[in-house]
């Protein structure tokens, strides 16, 4: 991959991310003029903010000079945050150098891994605080309702839930396919598993203290 295709690629990652992305762009410091390869701006909960990205796609490590550069540029415009990309990694100069700094050394690789990793915490901590307000609601109906003490459906929508909150760990450490032996069942994606449990949601939140025993 050449420099201009890592330049594209890193723009469209941190477009897919929402933000406003510009390549090569000029930007006026206090100090001069800087055509950035890739400049990122946003908005989150009203406070704006822009990022400047640098691609290197070299064969060898990325030297310390290549970071104290990028944070000269970094402090001259003013940017709240750099990122200096490589996929073949950095020299301990560099990683050094970046320590304790707005300066963020790695690679579109580990970006696009923290990301979706950060989409599937968010997804399974999603579901996971669906199903605690699900049980909720049965262990209210159980208090407030002798007849569903001991309703055979109630305690075993309770039972699935336990199951899938299980299940959903195995999911977080991608133990996939995710296997649930007792029923003989197997989740191949984290979709596959969050459909299953949102059936079993839905049957806990329309549950009523009409309801008869099974």
């Amino acid at each position: 991959m050449n420099w201009s295709e890592y330049q594209e690629q890193a723009a469209e990652f941190f477009s897919s991310l929402g933000l406003n992305t510009k390549i090569e762009y000029e930007l006026k410091g206090a100090r001069g003029i800087h055509i950035l390869d890739v400049y990122a701006s946003g908005n989150f909960n009203g406070i704006s903010f822009n990022w400047i990205i640098e691609c290197k796609a070299w064969k060898s490590n990325i030297p310390k000079e290549k970071v104290m550069a990028l944070s000269a540029i970094v402090q001259d415009v003013g940017a709240d945050r750099g990122f200096l990309l490589s996929e073949t990694g950095f020299q301990s100069g560099a990683i050094r150098a970046a320590r304790s700094t707005n300066i963020t050394l790695t690679s579109l690789e580990d970006l696009s891994f923290t990301t979706e990793r950060f989409e599937v915490d968010s997804l399974i901590g999603k579901k996971n605080w669906e199903i605690q307000k699900a049980k909720g609601r049965l262990l209210e109906i159980k208090r407030i309702s002798e007849a569903h003490e001991y309703s055979v459906e109630r305690t075993l929508l309770f039972g699935e839930l336990g199951v899938i909150e299980m299940l959903f760990e195995d999911a977080l450490e991608g133990r996939f396919p995710v296997a649930y032996p007792t029923k003989g069942i197997e989740f191949s994606t984290l979709m596959q598993l969050i459909r299953y449990a949102d059936g079993y949601i839905q049957r806990a939140n329309s549950w009523s203290i009409g309801n008869k025993n099974s």
